[in-house]
């Protein structure tokens, strides 16, 4: 009945069963959309399926005749338009009652639940209708006898040819036309062709198939089984989830006829089970049937190759092994009785060990396997395939730290031969960070092969080129050229030669290699070469010679990204944006492509001068262009974690990992010193434990002097065994910065000692160790056979940071008072940076020296010391077209400020330090918060009051939070920790407000001095606002008036000058005051803002507290004050209204007065909180 309403619908019929209207049946009737009815559309009338009246057969159209056009699907009612009510089992009846009817052609669902719907409309745009001649099955009844045998029997032969013919092509999976076909035969053309027909079925993974499949395999006898029907049928059993069924029907075949198929199904079974009873049972009886010869063997492995599809194959190995291990009865003692079993045992587990090492499974897992096989073999094929990952891209290379252990377990053995691709391999990933890797390979390289080959000596080139040893790459850079004589014809191969000179700065070896080039070897050179020299001139600052060399290259070819990149790191090493984005438009409008290196140069500028958002904004927009390498991103990372922006840090973390950058060694050192900067000391040691342990990333001497250095900081000290004890495990040398650092240490803790002292002398031969020979050479015959030549660092770069701590040195040593010993260190540093010869030391090492002058009282000496280095710094750091400071230099004059401030206290020459300030700001130097504050209370401190204030309230009040320290979440105080935020101390502002409350005592007798301590108490907003608004204790004698004979007319004057915000101040200190009083005739003075003055003695103020009596008509007066400030209306003649608050909003006409505009909350009784006092911040 549904299906003949649909019929009705779909053919729009149903008009016949309504009344005729006026309008035509067009207008009337309403066409559905076509694809509303091919949601279930078929290509067939239902009405075929009814019984038809006998009519004369119609002779079948020519060749000739022109093909009749095919039902619209769209449009006629499908039999499956509501498919889902019928029940499964009459999807196959319906099938064979129409041949037209389209037939799943996909075997590869799991279950009823994954087949789609016959007729879709996805069903009927993948597959257009062809007509097909139809079978007539239910007509034609009055043809009877001869003619219907003949019929049938020609309909069997067909559908028997048709069968064949599909199961010929079983790549289609028409699983359900052939099951169809087969049940259209007889009996014994069945019995023929069960067995091809299970087989075929048997591919399919669907649930109708798979049970077909199996009911077919139940009627094969097993006897005529061979391992082709075996393996499907035990697959299918698998699938079907009767395992038993299968592993019988295995151990059947293998007992009667010998067979193996389906053993790789068994074993793999079991194994994801961790079924290993059945495991080993099976296996042993397949090793007594086939366990001897090497053709079982073959057979073996090939029926195992199954296994590497069994997924975490790692951990189920394991546990199988632990299972063999602690089972020493049973099936293993069984199987470990006889050679052949204890032999295929042994090739199930290698064969398991070999596929989970193919599978590329942790690390870890792959090092425990190799450690219970120790074989050669098994570990070269794990690195191979690591190593091929990781050339891939699919592999981090912090991931693959692993593997410099595995090579080292590797090439133990003697007879080992390391092939070419996995001395690749590993010097690719050892380059350029572990160096004692590399001089592993190219041991091996010429144990193993005689001598490097051409990729390896390039890539060991390009190596000791980029860290300055020129006498290395003098040597190799000879062999290279007598084993590949044919690379003097091109300019590459003298790409190294130059390249070192650019990295050691010596740009006169660098032209004197340019024109041996061309004069000797006839080699013109190339871009690249011309690059090279650039980037020698670059690299030293000769900002004239790296122009001139531009103007060469645009001579002889136009400017490519390498060349650009080179400029702009010239300009960003030294903060000059304006530079670098001049060279950056320069190449845009030239067309060239930007480069990682660009992109680094540009990041660089922007985090020299601060802009860290428009950094990040750069990192990403280049990142999502593929322009932007590791580097970049950690400029920008180092940048925040200076700042001690921990939040920040996270997040750009996590955006490396979304546009797909690996993090390196660099990487994880920025976030060492990220914890480090904001305390988070035993977080940063837990990382580089887990590093070192689990090789998370190389591990190196920079990341161990990172936590070294913040454990010495924050007074961590019960940390250090622990580190100093991971840096003997990994076999790394105590470096300089290390070394200084466990000498602040030892200083601390018994700076007489011996071992002291000896410390100290170390320092000497470490720092005279990283000093490059002049004219070294390297003996032939000790490097003949594979000895790695010494490497000595000539970098600039590298050796700046290797020797970062020299300022700590000096200043340790000075305070230890080995003055020798700081003397020939100094020395030593000059020889290694010649531009510091003659006493012109960069500011930090120049501060140190001056530290001990001063602790020898050589005031005037270390004064004079200070102007030569601020000459020095203001002629080496400034612009030469503006007079600005670089940004990269704007801090190096803090810590010799710090001690030439201390020099002027001490000799107490207030105005002299005034005008070292004046020159210092006017220099377009900065200084960091812990500068301002102590200069602030020194001249505070020396009769220099109102220029305190005045560099206070500019430079450290704008951040001032207020009295309550330490309030604010974790984010603030981290932020803290960055030196270059300023903000005044509480110790500082005391010491401002210690001669405020003087001058106010003074100003209740001086007109001059009271006209005077208002206007800096205009001038000064802030600051009279934390003036007033402290701690009610620490304002003794704020407000002062003078002695009357009328009490309250003396008040009126003191209050009538007051802003709103100080009468408030004066309103919560009198509540405060009338509560504490121990009695109602006494009022300690030391504890009372409240005084009158009572005459002057050696000119000094003497005051009074007020009485209790007294401070009742303070309240009063003060009452009346702000009732009269709160009503609406300018009060003219009043100064309060003229003067307005004293720092803040102004009252709203009409409303109640505002509170101040900033400053900690009040307390429960009214006061506000205790004040508080910041620590000193460390340089940056």
């Amino acid at each position: 009945m549904l299906e003949r309403t649909a019929a009705s619908l779909e053919s729009c019929s149903l008009q016949r069963l309504l009344s005729r209207s006026g309008r035509s049946p067009r207008q009337r009737c309403r066409q559905l959309h076509t694809g509303f009815w091919q949601h279930g559309a078929s290509a067939f009338e239902i009405a075929s399926l009814w019984p038809l009246p006998i009519r004369p057969a119609v002779d079948p159209p020519s060749a000739a005749d022109p093909p009749s056009r095919p039902l619209q699907s769209g449009l006629v009612a499908s039999a499956f338009l509501l498919d889902f009510l019928y029940p499964s089992g009459t999807r196959a009846l319906l099938c064979r009652l129409n041949p037209m009817l389209w037939r799943p052609r996909d075997g590869g669902s799991s279950g009823p639940t994954a087949r789609k719907r016959c007729f879709t409309s996805s069903r009927v745009a993948a597959e257009p209708y062809t007509p097909k001649p139809l079978r007539d099955d239910v007509g034609k009844a009055g043809e009877q006898g001869e003619g219907e045998g003949s019929t049938v029997q020609a309909d069997v032969s067909t559908d028997s040819s048709a069968l064949a013919d599909l199961l010929s092509r079983p790549d289609e999976g028409r699983h359900l036309d052939v099951w169809d076909l087969y049940r259209s035969l007889d009996a014994s053309q069945q019995a023929s062709l069960r067995r091809p027909v299970a087989l075929y079925l048997s591919s399919s993974d669907g649930i109708v198939e798979v049970g077909r499949a199996s009911s077919l395999f139940h009627q094969i006898p097993i006897e005529s089984w061979d391992d082709e029907t075996q393996t499907a049928a035990v697959l299918t059993m698998m699938r079907s989830n009767n395992a038993d069924i299968a592993i019988n029907w295995f151990k059947t075949g293998l007992e009667k006829l010998g067979l193996t198929g389906g053993l790789e199904y068994v074993v793999a079974n079991a194994i994801a089970n961790q079924q290993w009873p059945a495991l080993l049972n099976v296996w042993s009886d397949y090793s007594a049937v086939h366990g001897a010869g090497d053709t079982a063997a073959a057979t073996t492995e090939s029926r195992l190759l199954h296994l590497g599809k069994i997924p975490d194959l790692g951990k189920l190995y394991l546990s199988f092994e632990r299972y063999i291990e602690q089972e020493g009865s049973g099936p293993v003692r069984a199987m470990n009785l006889y050679s052949n079993s204890k032999r295929n045992l042994r090739t199930l587990r290698w064969k398991m060990a070999e596929e989970c090492l193919k599978q590329d499974c942790d690390p870890k897992i792959a090092a425990v396997i190799m450690d219970l096989w120790n074989d050669q073999k098994l570990c070269e094929q794990y690195m191979l395939c690591m190593l091929d990952q990781r050339a891939r891209g699919l592999e981090p290379r912090g991931g693959l730290a692993i593997l410099s252990n595995l090579y080292k377990r590797y090439r133990t053995s003697h007879k080992v031969k390391p092939p070419v691709s996995l001395l690749r391999g590993m010097l690719q990933l050892h380059c350029p960070v572990n160096l004692a890797g590399m001089e592993l390979i190219y041991r091996d390289w010429h144990r193993a092969w005689g001598d490097l080959d051409q990729w390896a000596y390039e890539k060991y080139l390009r190596f000791y080129s980029h860290t300055g040893d020129a006498a290395t790459v003098r040597y190799l850079w000879a062999r290279y050229v007598a084993r590949y004589p044919d690379v003097l014809k091109d300019p590459s191969a003298f790409r190294s030669t130059m390249t070192v000179y650019a990295h050691t700065g010596d740009a006169v070896r660098a032209e004197q290699e340019l024109r041996g080039m061309m004069n000797k070897y006839g080699v013109m050179p190339d871009i690249e070469i011309w690059n090279t020299l650039l980037k020698c001139h670059s690299r030293t600052g000769d900002d004239a010679s790296a122009l001139q060399c531009l103007e060469e290259i645009r001579r002889i070819a136009s400017p490519n990204s390498s060349t650009y990149a080179h400029l702009m790191a010239m300009a960003a090493k030294r903060g000059d944006l304006r530079s670098v984005l001049g060279y950056f438009d320069q190449a845009q409008s030239e067309n060239v492509v930007l480069s990682p290196a660009m992109a680094l140069a540009l990041v660089s500028a922007y985090c020299h001068n601060d802009r860290l958002v428009a950094a990040e904004k750069i990192c990403r927009e280049v990142s999502g262009r593929k322009s932007a390498g590791t580097a970049a991103w950690n400029q920008l990372l180092f940048a925040n974690g200076a700042q001690g922006n921990l939040d920040k840090f996270y997040d750009l973390l996590q955006a490396m990992k979304t546009f797909g950058l690996d993090w390196d060694h660099k990487t994880y050192q920025a976030l060492l010193q990220a914890l480090v900067k904001v305390n988070q000391i035993h977080t940063a040691f837990h990382l580089l434990r887990s590093a070192y342990h689990d090789n998370l990333f190389p591990v190196g001497t920079d990341h161990f002097e990172v936590v070294l250095a913040g454990v010495v900081r924050s007074g961590e000290t019960d940390l250090l065994p622990g580190i100093l004890s991971l840096m003997r495990q990994g076999n790394l040398p105590v470096t300089f910065n290390a070394q200084v650092t466990l000498l602040e240490v030892a200083a601390k803790n018994a700076p007489t000692s011996e071992r002291t002292r000896n410390m100290a002398r170390e320092l000497i031969e470490l720092l005279r160790s990283l000093i490059p020979p002049a004219n070294s050479t390297h003996s032939h015959e000790g490097l003949r056979h594979g000895t790695p030549p010494p490497h000595v660092v000539g970098d600039r770069v590298k050796l700046k940071t290797q020797t970062q701590a020299i300022d700590r040195a000096v200043m340790v040593l000075m305070k230890l008072r080995q003055y020798r010993i700081a003397e020939e260190l100094v020395s030593v540093y000059a020889e290694l940076f010649p531009e510091y010869k003659g006493g012109l030391f960069p500011p930090k090492v120049a501060g140190a020296l001056m530290l001990g002058c001063l602790q020898d009282d050589k005031v005037s000496k270390t004064i004079a010391m200070w102007h030569q280095t601020l000459e020095t710094a203001v002629a080496r750091y400034k612009h030469p077209s503006d007079g600005a400071v670089f940004p990269v230099h704007w801090y190096e004059l803090c810590r010799p400020m710090n001690v030439v401030t201390k020099a002027y206290k001490q000799v107490e020459d207030g105005p002299g330090l005034v005008k070292c300030v004046e020159r210092v700001v006017s220099a377009d130097f900065k200084l960091t918060r812990s500068n301002w504050n102590l200069i602030v209370r020194c001249l505070s401190e020396m009769g220099q009051w109102e220029s305190a204030m005045d560099w206070c309230e500019k430079m450290l009040m704008p951040d001032w939070r207020g009295w309550n320290t330490h309030a604010g979440n974790g984010r603030e105080r981290r932020s803290m920790r960055n030196s270059r935020l300023l903000k005044a101390s509480s110790n500082t502002v005391f010491t401002l407000q210690k001669e405020w409350l003087n001058m106010r005592k003074l100003a209740a007798w001086s007109g001059e001095v009271s006209q005077k301590l208002k206007v800096v108490e205009q001038d000064h907003p802030r600051l009279f606002h934390g003036f007033i608004t402290n701690h009610f204790k620490y304002l003794p004698a704020a407000w002062v008036v003078r002695e009357s004979t009328s009490m309250n007319q003396a008040i009126r004057e003191m209050l009538r000058p007051m802003s709103f915000k100080e009468l408030r101040a004066i309103s919560k200190a009198l509540v405060y005051q009338l509560r504490i009083a121990p009695t109602k005739r006494m009022i300690r003075s030391v504890m009372s803002p409240f005084h009158k003055a009572t005459g002057i003695h050696h000119e000094m103020v003497l005051t009074k507290a007020f009485t209790y009596q007294e401070l009742k008509l303070l309240e009063v007066e003060l009452r009346n004050r702000m009732r009269d400030m709160a009503q609406p209306g300018p009060r003219r003649g009043d100064p309060a209204y003229d003067q307005g608050p004293a720092f803040g909003p102004k009252p709203e006409a009409g409303g109640p007065p505002t509170g101040p505009a900033f400053g900690p909350k009040p307390d429960a009784d009214g006061s506000p909180p205790e004040p508080g006092e910041d620590e000193d911040e460390d340089e940056p």
